[in-house]
C-alpha cells in the first residue's frame, strides 16, 4: 500500500477497502479477485466480497518469528454457510504463504487462532516455495483471508485482530540434535557414486534446523571435502538454493519458485580414479555434523575445462593446456540505454537469460568464444536494495537472479562462450559516476550501516559481507567452465577508492577526511584481501582481476603487481582527435603492452581490453566500424591476451556487424602465440596511401603480421576520403620485416583482414638481409603469416627476426 494511504488509515483508525495496487507484480493476479482490508481498529465491520477472496490485513509490524494470528469473527445469520478462513503471511514483494483452517465459520462468534511459524503447514501460492525459517524471517505482511462459493456481501464483524508471540510449545522449538536430512546423491548405485571426469555432479541436502538466514555462514555452513586416492583434496563450499522456473512472458522473463530451498554442493571432478568424500556442516550454536559419502568412482579423460593463466607463458590464457584467446564483445547487460541515446540503437526487451542465449548463439556463429557480463543491480546482481523487486536487502541473495545466472552460464557453455564475470560495477561505490550508492542496501539512508561509499572498502562488517557473497558465488558458479574469471570491480578508479566523489576530501557524518594516500593504501589492501579470499575459496582456481576506466595509463601499478591479481583489464576509449594525438585504438592496444615506461606488459600478466568503441560516449558509425574491424588484429600483434570487447553490443547486433569476429577466428585457427621467445615487433610499411600501421607477433619460425591504413583506424576514413564508404583497394604497398633476416626458404600467406580468408600464398628462398614483402591489393588492412618452410632435415626453424 502506498505510504500516504497507510498514513491516512492511521489517522482515521478505520477500515478501508482497496486493491493490491501497491504490491509487486508477482501478486498482481490477486487484484482480479481479492478485496484488501487494512485492519487498524479493534472492532471492524467487513463486507464479504464472495465469491471473491476477502483479505484482512494485520496492522503494524509483522513478527518474523513464531506467532499466532488471533481474532473473533462475528458471522450474521444471513451470511453463507460455507465461509472458510485462514491466515497468510507474505514478504514485501508479495511472495505469499497461507494456511487454511479446517471447517467453516458458523453464525455468531468464532474464535480464530492461526499459528504462523516455521514447521507449520503453510503453502506457497502461486509459487511452490517452502515455508521455513528463512521465509519467516522475511515476513512483511500478514492477516486473514476469507472465502465462500456463494455470492454474498454479508457484513462480518472482526474483533481484535492481532499477532501474539507463540509460546515455546506452539513454536515447536527444536530440541533434537542437528542433522542433515533428505540427502540426494545422483549417480549412486551398488554402493558407489559413478561420475564422469569434468562433468558437474550436484548433491542436495536439507539441514535441520534450517537457518533463518541461509546465506550467512555465521548461521550455517556446508562444505564438502573430496580426496583422490593419490592424496589430492578439494574443499568445495555449499550454497542455499531455491529452485526457480524461468519463463518467457514475451515482454520479460519471470522467475517462480518451483520447490523447497535446500543446500547444494556442485563438484566437477578434474581427474579420473577413486575419490572419497564427506560433508561438513556447522550451525551457529557451535554444533556440527560430519557425514561420509559413499565412494566416488570417476571415469574419463582428466580435464575440467577451466580457463586459467597459462603455466608456461603467463601473458596468455589456456584451457587444459591448450592456448585460449578470447574473441568477443561486452554483453554487460541485456540492453544499453547509453547506446540508444548515443548511437540510436533500439533497446532490447528485458528478457533476461533469453536475450543472452540469443546473442550467445549469434556471437558463436560469428566466431566468438568470450564475453563480459556484469552482476549489476539492474541485471544479475544477487544482493541489492530490498525496495527493488526481486531483492531482499543486506546479506540476502536473490534466488531469481541466481537461477538466471545458472541459465546464462549454461547457455554460454552450450555455445562455447566464456564469461568475464563482473562482481561489482563502479556505480555501486560512487556518489558521482553512474551513481548507485543512493540505492545501495548498505547505505544508511536505505536502512544500511554506512554513511559513505568509501566505507564499503574499510568497514569490517562490509568486508565480511563481501566475503560472504564471494563465497556464495564460488559455491554456486565456480565449477562452471563458462566462468572465464572473477572481475572484482569494473572501473575501480571511478569509485570512492579512485577519488570519485569530492565528499571523500572532507569529513562526512563524523568520518574523517580521506587523503589520496589513504585511498591508494585502501585500494591496494582491499584488492589484496579480496583476491586472496577468492583464491583460498575457489577450488577450481579461476583467475582474478580488476578493471580501470580510461586506458593503459590509468591502472595503479601497486594493484597490478599484486600476486593475487592474475590478469589485468582496462578500457581503450579515446577523444575525437585520436589520429592526431597518437591515441588511436591501435596505438592504445600497442602501447598497453609495449610502452616501456607505462605499458602493462612489464607485469607479465594477461591483458584484456574489456571496453572500447570511440569515446565513452560513442563515435561515428564509420569510426566504430573501423575500430571493430582493426581491434582484434592490433591486439594480436601487440601481445594482448584476447580480442578487445566493444561496449556497443546492440550496435553490433542490430547492425549485423559480426564479420570481424569470424575474420580473426579463422586466421588464428591452429595458431598459438605462446612462447618464451614470442614477442611483438614493429614493421616498416610504405607505398601508396597511408600512413601505414604495421606490426607483427614473432615466434621462432613463424610471424603473424598486420598492416593497416593508420588514418582509417583512427578516423574511419582513408587519406583523401571523407567517409569510410570508399571501396578503393590499395596496391603498391611494401612491408619490410627487418634488415638482418636469416636466409632460407619462406612461405607467406596473405589474409583478407575483413573476412578472414586466405588471399594469396608466396613461396620463395630469402637470400638473407632485409626482407621486403609485397602484399596483394587490399581494402583498409591486410594480415599475413610468414613461415620458415625448411625441410625436416634442417632441424629447428630459425627465428624470423
Amino acid at each position: 500500500m502506498p505510504p500516504g494511504l497507510a498514513a491516512w488509515h492511521r489517522r482515521h483508525r478505520r477500515i478501508t477497502l482497496g486493491v493490491l495496487s501497491g504490491m509487486s507484480a508477482s501478486v498482481r493476479w490477486l487484484a482480479l479477485f481479492c478485496c484488501v482490508l487494512c485492519l487498524e481498529a479493534a472492532t471492524q465491520e467487513v463486507p464479504l466480497r464472495a465469491p471473491l477472496t476477502t483479505l484482512a490485513r494485520l496492522a503494524g509490524e509483522v513478527p518474523t518469528t513464531a506467532f499466532v494470528l488471533r481474532a473473533v469473527i462475528h458471522v450474521p445469520s444471513d451470511a453463507p454457510t460455507d465461509i472458510g478462513v485462514g491466515g497468510f503471511v507474505a514478504d514485501r514483494h508479495g511472495r505469499w504463504f497461507q494456511r487454511a483452517l479446517p471447517g467453516t465459520l458458523r453464525p455468531g462468534a468464532n474464535t480464530i487462532a492461526v499459528r504462523i511459524a516455521p514447521g507449520e503447514p503453510l503453502v506457497g501460492q502461486p509459487q511452490q516455495a517452502l515455508w521455513d525459517a528463512a521465509a519467516a524471517s522475511q515476513a512483511a505482511q500478514a492477516g486473514l483471508f476469507l472465502w465462500s462459493a456463494a455470492t454474498s456481501t454479508a457484513l462480518l464483524r472482526i474483533d481484535d485482530l492481532r499477532a501474539e508471540a507463540a509460546e515455546p510449545a506452539e513454536a515447536a522449538a527444536v530440541t533434537s540434535a542437528p542433522r542433515l536430512g533428505g540427502l540426494h546423491l545422483p549417480g549412486y548405485a551398488e554402493g558407489a557414486i559413478r561420475l564422469v571426469c569434468g562433468a558437474r555432479w550436484e548433491l542436495a541436502v536439507t539441514p535441520d534446523p534450517f537457518p533463518t538466514n541461509p546465506f550467512d555462514p555465521a548461521r550455517f555452513t556446508l562444505d564438502a571435502v573430496f580426496t583422490h586416492a593419490d592424496g589430492r583434496s578439494m574443499r568445495v563450499p555449499g550454497f542455499a538454493n531455491e529452485p526457480m522456473t524461468l519463463s518467457d512472458r514475451g515482454d520479460r522473463e519471470s522467475a517462480t519458485a518451483s520447490g523447497p530451498m535446500r543446500f547444494n554442493i556442485r563438484w566437477r571432478p578434474p581427474s579420473s580414479g577413486r575419490w572419497s568424500g564427506r560433508l561438513e556442516a556447522r550451525w551457529d550454536a557451535g554444533e556440527s555434523v560430519v557425514l561420509d559419502l559413499p565412494p566416488l568412482v570417476v571415469t574419463g579423460e582428466d580435464h575440467d575445462g577451466i580457463v586459467r593463466v597459462d603455466a608456461q607463458d603467463a601473458r596468455f590464457f589456456s584451457v587444459d593446456g591448450q592456448w585460449f584467446w578470447p574473441i568477443g564483445m561486452n554483453l554487460h547487460s541485456t540492453f544499453d540505454v547509453r547506446s540508444r541515446d548515443r548511437l540510436s540503437t533500439v533497446l532490447t526487451p528485458p528478457r533476461g537469460t533469453l536475450a543472452y542465449a540469443d546473442r550467445f548463439r549469434r556471437l558463436a556463429a560469428a566466431g566468438g568464444n568470450a564475453t563480459e557480463i556484469w552482476m549489476a543491480s539492474w541485471n544479475l546482481a544477487l544482493e541489492w536494495n530490498a525496495a527493488w523487486p526481486g531483492y531482499a536487502g543486506m546479506g540476502r541473495y536473490s534466488q531469481e537472479n541466481a537461477a538466471r545466472m545458472d541459465a546464462v552460464l549454461d547457455a554460454a557453455l552450450a555455445n562455447g562462450i566464456r564469461i568475464n564475470l563482473v562482481i561489482n560495477n563502479h556505480g555501486q561505490a560512487s556518489p558521482d559516476n553512474d551513481r548507485e550508492w543512493k540505492d545501495h542496501p548498505w547505505n544508511r539512508e536505505n536502512g544500511g550501516l554506512l554513511v559513505d561509499p568509501y566505507q564499503l572498502f574499510v568497514d569490517e562488517r562490509s568486508l565480511l559481507a563481501q566475503a560472504n557473497l564471494r563465497r556464495y558465488l564460488v559455491a554456486r558458479f565456480a565449477d562452471h567452465p563458462a566462468v572465464l574469471g572473477w572481475k572484482l570491480w569494473s572501473e575501480i578508479n571511478l569509485t570512492a577508492l579512485g577519488g570519485s566523489g569530492r565528499r571523500n576530501a572532507r569529513p562526512v557524518d563524523g568520518m574523517p577526511a580521506v587523503t589520496a594516500a589513504q585511498r591508494l593504501a585502501t585500494l591496494v589492501s582491499w584488492h589484496e584481501g579480496a583476491a586472496a579470499h577468492l583464491h583460498a575459496t575457489d577450488p577450481y582456481r579461476h583467475p582474478v582481476t580488476t578493471h580501470w576506466s580510461g586506458d593503459y595509463r590509468r591502472p595503479n601499478p601497486e594493484v597490478c603487481a599484486l600476486p593475487g591479481i592474475d590478469y589485468l583489464c582496462i578500457d581503450a576509449y579515446h577523444n575525437g582527435r585520436a589520429f592526431y594525438s597518437g591515441s588511436t585504438l591501435v596505438d592504445l592496444l600497442w602501447n598497453g603492452t609495449q610502452d616501456q615506461i607505462r605499458g602493462l606488459g612489464r607485469f607479465k600478466k594477461p591483458l584484456l581490453v574489456t571496453e572500447f568503441g570511440g569515446s565513452s560516449g560513442g563515435s561515428s558509425n564509420e569510426l566504430l566500424a573501423a575500430e571493430l574491424a582493426s581491434a582484434p588484429w592490433a591486439a594480436m600483434v601487440s601481445g594482448n591476451a584476447g580480442m578487445p570487447f566493444m561496449w556497443w553490443f546492440e550496435w553490433i547486433d542490430q547492425g549485423e556487424r559480426w564479420q570481424p569476429f569470424g575474420a580473426i577466428a579463422h586466421f588464428l585457427a591452429g595458431e598459438d602465440l605462446r612462447g618464451a621467445q614470442a614477442r611483438a615487433v614493429v614493421l616498416a610499411a610504405s607505398g601508396d596511401g597511408g600512413p601505414w600501421w604495421a606490426r607483427a607477433w614473432s615466434r621462432p619460425g613463424r610471424m603473424l603480421g598486420y598492416v593497416a591504413d593508420h588514418r582509417w583506424t583512427g578516423e574511419g576514413r582513408t587519406t583523401g576520403s571523407t567517409t569510410a564508404s570508399t571501396t578503393a583497394w590499395t596496391t603498391g604497398v611494401s612491408v619490410r620485416i627487418g634488415s638482418q633476416v636469416a636466409p632460407g626458404p619462406c612461405r607467406v600467406e596473405w589474409w583478407d583482414a575483413n573476412d578472414g580468408t586466405a588471399r594469396e600464398v608466396q613461396v620463395f628462398v630469402h637470400p638473407g638481409g632485409a626482407l621486403d614483402l609485397k602484399p596483394p591489393s587490399f581494402l583498409h588492412h591486410i594480415a599475413f603469416k610468414l613461415i620458415r618452410s625448411l625441410p625436416p632435415s634442417a632441424g629447428v626453424p630459425a627465428s624470423v627476426r
